[in-house]
């Protein structure tokens, strides 16, 4: 048998007896467009962790968070909320009124001390004196009274517990003067010379109650932002309770969280590129050598982080900082300009 491999099909493929045949293109091109593909997406995760390291060697990126100077208000005192005079976000100045604490405790005291003779007393008319008695001993009998009524009704729903409390209020104010009056008489027996040194520290006293209340209201150290107010009018709080928070208008201070091996961009003035959330890079420096380290929060880290611990790097804005960009923690990124030298092993 004789093969030949010059035939007439192999000079005209699309011809066939005469007849003109279409064939469809060919497919190798696809197919191996196809492979390449699928070969891509098997080295995807090699080629990521590589331009990573690649990236990492070149570009130092780091995480950041924004902090605001935080001026915190507390109670020096004892007292009970009396007024609030501003709002959360509201803009306020030196020495501007943020709001009025009142002691219930202290301000009953004024008023017993108040009561009391500013001189001495004397008692010639005994029967006017115990006729006062009488109308304030009547006056206590029967706020009592109405007390233990309003707790009978009360525990039968016929009365609010509110009315039990406005009522137990008039009886311990009638039981106060019962008290003053009392007082009164007591002074009005004793000699001259102890009257004398009871009205003095009688005096003291109400001094000293009078400078402490007006000590309860509490102004603004510094010109800020109410950033957070924690209480409510009618609220009970005391020594050292936390009332608001203040954002001031110092400059922010930027803290980056920079990997240990990266040491070296941390000195004091070296320069650095912020990127804000809308994508503007805005420029800062570092302000503060570093001192600590500490663990990177959880919303800054990246999801293949090297590290949950970094230092702490203090930097500061170039230039003011708009006041969109005033919000206290906001995660931000910075990038440092590359240490050529460093890189290419020129510096030690």
């Amino acid at each position: 048998m004789k093969i030949r491999f010059d035939s007439g099909k192999e000079r005209n493929p699309t011809q066939e007896n005469g007849i003109h045949v279409l064939y469809a293109p060919g497919k190798r091109m696809a197919f191996r467009l196809r492979w390449y593909l699928i070969l891509f997406l098997v080295a995807s995760p090699l080629i990521w962790l590589v331009g990573n390291f690649v990236y990492g060697l070149v570009l130092i990126d780091a995480p950041a968070q924004l902090h605001l100077p935080i001026q915190e208000v507390r109670a020096r005192d004892a007292g009970r909320v009396d007024r609030i005079f501003v709002t959360v976000g509201e803009q306020v100045h030196s020495q501007q009124p943020l709001l009025d604490l009142d002691n219930p405790e202290w301000r009953a005291r004024l008023l017993q001390l108040a009561a009391l003779p500013t001189q001495s007393l004397r008692a010639d008319d005994a029967s006017l004196v115990l006729k006062e008695r009488q109308v304030l001993s009547a006056r206590v009998g029967r706020a009592e009274q109405r007390v233990a009524q309003l707790q009978s009704l009360l525990q039968q729903g016929a009365a609010t517990r509110g009315e039990v409390q406005a009522a137990q209020a008039e009886r311990d104010g009638y039981r106060a003067d019962l008290l003053a009056f009392e007082r009164r008489e007591q002074i009005a027996r004793q000699s001259p010379d102890r009257i004398d040194r009871e009205l003095i520290q009688q005096n003291t006293e109400q001094q000293w109650l009078k400078t402490r209340l007006q000590a309860l209201s509490i102004s603004t150290p510094e010109t800020g932002r109410v950033a957070e107010v924690l209480v409510n009018p009618g609220e009970n709080v005391g020594p050292g309770t936390l009332l608001m928070r203040l954002e001031l208008q110092a400059e922010p201070l930027l803290w980056v969280y920079l990997e240990p091996r990266n040491i070296s961009y941390a000195g004091i003035g070296r320069p650095l590129k912020v990127r804000m959330p809308d994508g503007e890079w805005r420029d800062a420096h570092v302000v503060q050598a570093v001192d600590s380290a500490s663990r990177t929060p959880v919303v800054l880290r990246g999801p293949f982080a090297a590290s949950e611990i970094g230092l702490q790097v203090a930097a500061r804005f170039d230039q003011p900082l708009p006041a969109r960009w005033r919000i206290d923690q906001l995660p931000l990124s910075v990038r440092f300009p590359s240490d050529w030298l460093r890189l290419l092993g020129l510096s030690h």
